[in-house]
């Protein structure tokens, strides 16, 4: 059985991911982070691998730093204005616990996306799906994310590129 205790840390700490992509945090977001950390978005659910086919996202941290750089760099191309999101976080559960202690944990999770497209204009997006997390302690004790997957209910549709992580 695994400790209530841990549930409940790891929990916490997916919805406070999630809040601090929703307060456009990304320095704090990113430092969440291993330093070998993988940010992957298949395009199928059915991929076990990143090497099996396409992706919509496939980021190491240094990929994810430069997007999110992006984002938060006033008037950067295809990101002005920046979006804003709202995420819900639901049903997070502890998959596996290896001997090392990593920890693989799951939620359901839905993401609302909101963009002013000039004075009249907005475009409201939802991506909603799975949300696996590969996690670690860090040396300082608290968890780090050592790979983050996204299965997109919708993932083999086709979509315009997500500005914001999910």
């Amino acid at each position: 059985m695994i400790a209530p205790a841990l549930v409940a840390e790891v929990a916490t700490f997916v919805a406070d991911e999630a809040r601090l992509l929703d307060d456009r945090d990304y320095t704090a977001w990113l430092a969440l982070y291993a330093e070998d950390a993988r940010y992957w978005v298949p395009v199928s659910t059915e991929q076990r691998t990143t090497t099996e086919g396409p992706m919509h996202f496939h980021d190491n941290k240094q990929l994810m730093m430069a997007r999110t750089h992006r984002l938060m760099t006033p008037r950067a191309f295809g990101a002005e204005p920046s979006p804003r999101t709202c995420h819900v976080v639901s049903g997070t559960r502890i998959d596996a616990l290896a001997d090392d202690g990593e920890i693989t944990a799951s939620s359901s999770q839905i993401m609302l996306e909101w963009r002013a497209r000039g004075h009249f204009e907005e475009d409201v997006r939802v991506f909603g799906g799975r949300v696996t997390h590969r996690l670690r302690r860090a040396a300082t004790g608290g968890l780090i994310i050592a790979e983050k997957r996204i299965d997109l209910v919708n993932a083999e549709g086709s979509f315009n590129a997500m500005l914001a992580p999910l």
